[in-house]
């Protein structure tokens, strides 16, 4: 798989000729040259209803709602956010997962959507029905968690290396230019006083365990 600064040139090794891809499947994820998440949502989706199917027959034999919910919290949400500490999830990734977790939790409360919709349940009805986690403040979580790891490292690990990257001579497109990794948690750990100035860095704030893990579990 090549970006648009690679050479076109074929690749060997031996022998062997390697093939020429535009996507393929890397430690579970889905990589692709324009780093476009949606195929891997998709691929999450897939894999949680999966989870799930696996343990269909024990939550409906099981009567403890607080039982079927750590079962569902510990075998299908690490399937639908796999990998979600390295994700940048816009506004419409965030909703096809949202959708998708709400699929399975009326599966796991055994109600329908038009049964949903006859009761006139909204989605919080249902969330205290289930009594599950929810899956974007878990990945919010799990990202600010694995961001606060990566901003205390010290040895030149090539995952801390990438955090502080930037490629000279580039500029961001003009407009509404794509989000980067980093936004949410500037966005949203970033201190700043009255005059909006930046007062404290986020990662200057994780580099303290403690403060970080007090960060973490606010999240809502």
């Amino acid at each position: 798989m090549r970006n648009r600064f690679a050479l076109t040139r074929p690749i060997e090794i031996g022998n062997k000729t390697i093939e020429n891809v535009d996507e393929y499947i890397y430690l579970g994820r889905q990589l692709n040259p324009q780093n476009e998440l949606l195929p891997e949502i998709h691929r999450r989706r897939r894999a949680g209803w999966a989870a799930f199917k696996s343990i269909e027959k024990a939550t409906d034999a099981i009567t403890c709602q607080k039982t079927k919910a750590n079962l569902f919290d510990q075998t299908v949400l690490p399937a639908l956010c796999y990998g979600s500490e390295a994700w940048t999830l816009t506004k419409k990734n965030s909703e096809a997962l949202r959708v998708s977790h709400a699929a399975l939790e009326r599966r796991l409360v055994g109600i329908t959507l038009s049964e949903q919709r006859e009761r006139n349940l909204h989605r919080e009805d249902i969330r205290k029905l289930s009594q599950v986690k929810d899956p974007l403040r878990h990945i919010r979580q799990q990202k600010t968690r694995w961001a606060g790891h990566m901003a205390r490292r010290n040895d030149n690990r090539w995952s801390t290396a990438t955090l502080d990257w930037y490629p000279r001579d580039w500029k961001r497109p003009v407009g509404r230019p794509p989000l980067r990794w980093s936004d949410e948690l500037r966005k949203n750990h970033c201190i700043y006083d009255n005059n909006n100035k930046l007062v404290e860095y986020w990662t200057t704030r994780a580099k303290d365990r403690d403060k970080w893990r007090t960060v973490v579990r606010a999240i809502c």
